[in-house]
C-alpha cells in the first residue's frame, strides 16, 4: 500500500454563522410575536419549531464535518458522510479549473477515460488551506498542463471572485 494523505475541512466559523442565525430567527420572530400580540402559548408553540433550525443546521454541519479528502498514489478520492462521491484515477484527470455551484466556490476536476467524460466538483471553501498542496500533488502526478492559471488567494475585501491569470 502507498502513501496515503488525508485531508480535514475547517469548520471553524460554521458553527458560529449557523448560531447567529438562530439568534435572527429567534429574535425576529419573538419581535413578531410581541407585535401581534400573540399567546406565550403561541410563542412556544414558534420556538419548538425554531428547533427544526437547530436540527437542520446539525445535519449540515456534520455533512461538512466529514467530508474527506483522501490522496493515495494512484486515486484522488472525496468522501462525504463516510460515503465515497469521487474516486478519480490520476491517470485520467484531464484539467482542474474553478468553478461555482449555488454560489459557493468549488474546484472542478475533469476526467476522461476512453468515451466517458465527467466533471467532478470538490469544495474548495473547507478545504481551502490544503489546495495548495493538492494542487501540488495533482502537477506533481498528472503534469503542469492540467492546471490552469489560478489565482486562489483573495486580496482584502474581495469576496468570491476569482480571477484568471
Amino acid at each position: 500500500m502507498g502513501v496515503v494523505k488525508v485531508y480535514f475541512p475547517n469548520t471553524k466559523g460554521v458553527i458560529t454563522l449557523m448560531a447567529i442565525g438562530y439568534v435572527i430567527l429567534l429574535a425576529g420572530g419573538s419581535a413578531l410575536s410581541f407585535i401581534l400580540n400573540e399567546t406565550l402559548v403561541q410563542w412556544t408553540f414558534f420556538l419548538m419549531q425554531s428547533l427544526l433550525y437547530i436540527v437542520v443546521c446539525s445535519l449540515i454541519y456534520l455533512s461538512i464535518k466529514s467530508q474527506r479528502v483522501i490522496v493515495t498514489e494512484k486515486y484522488f478520492v472525496l468522501k462525504v458522510i463516510g460515503i465515497t462521491r469521487h474516486k478519480i484515477d490520476f491517470d485520467h484527470i484531464r484539467e482542474v479549473r474553478k468553478g461555482k455551484m449555488s454560489g459557493s466556490p468549488i474546484m472542478e476536476i475533469h476526467a476522461k477515460k476512453g468515451s466517458y467524460s465527467k466533471v467532478c466538483p470538490v469544495p474548495f471553501l473547507p478545504f481551502s488551506e490544503a489546495w495548495d498542496e493538492l494542487l501540488l500533488t495533482i502537477e506533481r502526478k498528472c503534469g503542469s498542463d492540467v492546471i490552469g492559471g489560478m489565482d486562489l488567494k483573495r486580496r482584502k475585501g474581495e469576496i468570491r471572485s476569482w480571477k484568471e491569470t
